[in-house]
């Protein structure tokens, strides 16, 4: 009974929106509003409660108690029409990225892109990872800062001595046999490589010391989480002098993949006018419950440009950055060039 009646208020509350919307016209045309949803929850759950009101109200229209209350056939048929908020989330990211293609987006880009698909292989991410406020309060307590840049920004050292001889010791000349060795780091969570939910290491400290980690569970191998293995990935595309800071930048938000939801972060590459996503977590990571490292199948066969033509499963962008430039997605604060207005087609 208590369901009912909490459905029944909330399906009233859709239902006088939609009412001050269509009154005198019966055909006008009704939109979910995410303002019916209370601001300071974060995007997943708001989205979530968007489902539970739109479910509610189409229960409610569907009933006889509508009809008892006044509203007319034209006006329950227009809710009942109604989009759901994911098809409404789509419709206004693409409307987003058509304005983006024709030169319109003059400002920082959404942090809502679609959400695709599971997707196939799967990276690793920190479902534990702090959210975006907790995140940027984390690191600016934690950072010593020695610059006039962002916190964030750090973290990538394309010039750093370290980033420079893991180049040269390992030979990597260009962008794909950088991403293979990338690829071969060990994804290692921070509560078994640090004891804590979150710790940021610098690339000069992912490389040098984690082999040594008295608490590295794959004792001499390059271990750690997604942002030291993002961070790391993007100094060297640009320390390698394969791409410059206007064309490689590390991307954090919010991503869905295999069903799961969690905070990560990736790389964008921009090439021939748009941005992709590569990733360095697809390739082997420790599984605690196992006690062991797991090799996915065929990830050595992803190659550099894989995720150009493949989904990759994006819901809310929180931060771009790298060492010379930063985008607070959330805020619209940019300080970056034009290219860095757009986002990868695959989110």
């Amino acid at each position: 009974m208590t369901k009912l009646v909490l459905s029944t208020i909330m399906a009233l509350i859709l239902m006088f929106s939609a009412y001050t919307v269509a009154d005198g016209n019966d055909n006008a045309n009704i939109s979910f509003s995410s303002s019916l949803i209370e601001d300071g929850v974060s995007g997943n759950m708001r989205a979530k409660a968007q489902q539970m009101a739109f479910t509610a109200s189409q229960q409610f229209l569907s009933s006889n108690m509508a009809q008892r209350l006044g509203f007319g056939q034209g006006q329950m048929q227009n809710a009942q029409n109604m989009q759901t908020p994911q098809v409404l989330q789509q419709n206004n990211m693409q409307n987003m990225r058509q304005q983006g293609h024709q030169g319109g987006m003059d400002t920082a880009p959404s942090n809502m892109p679609v959400q695709n698909v599971p997707m196939e292989p799967v990276p690793r991410m920190q479902q534990e990872m702090l959210d975006r406020e907790e995140l940027r309060d984390f690191l600016q307590d934690n950072t010593f800062s020695v610059t006039d840049i962002s916190e964030f920004q750090e973290y990538v050292t394309p010039y750093a001595d370290a980033v420079q001889d893991y180049l040269d010791d390992e030979d990597l000349d260009d962008e794909d046999e950088i991403y293979e060795a990338a690829v071969e780091w060990i994804w290692v969570s921070d509560s078994v490589l640090h004891g804590q939910q979150e710790l940021w290491l610098t690339p000069t400290e992912f490389l040098e010391e984690t082999p040594d980690y008295d608490s590295n569970p794959v004792s001499g191998e390059i271990v750690s989480d997604c942002e030291d293995q993002a961070n790391t990935l993007a100094s060297l595309l640009i320390g390698s002098g394969e791409y410059d800071e206007s064309d490689v930048r590390v991307a954090i938000g919010l991503v869905n993949f295999d069903g799961s939801t969690g905070g990560h972060a990736w790389v964008e590459v921009y090439e021939d006018g748009e941005w992709f996503p590569v990733d360095a977590t697809v390739g082997p990571y420790y599984d605690e419950d196992s006690d062991e490292v797991i090799y996915p199948d065929d990830y050595e066969d992803i190659d550099f440009e894989y995720f150009q033509d493949e989904d990759y499963s994006v819901i809310e962008l929180w931060y771009y950055y790298n060492n010379e430039y930063f985008i607070d997605v959330n805020s619209g604060t940019n300080d970056a060039p034009d290219n860095w207005d757009s986002m990868p087609s695959s989110y």
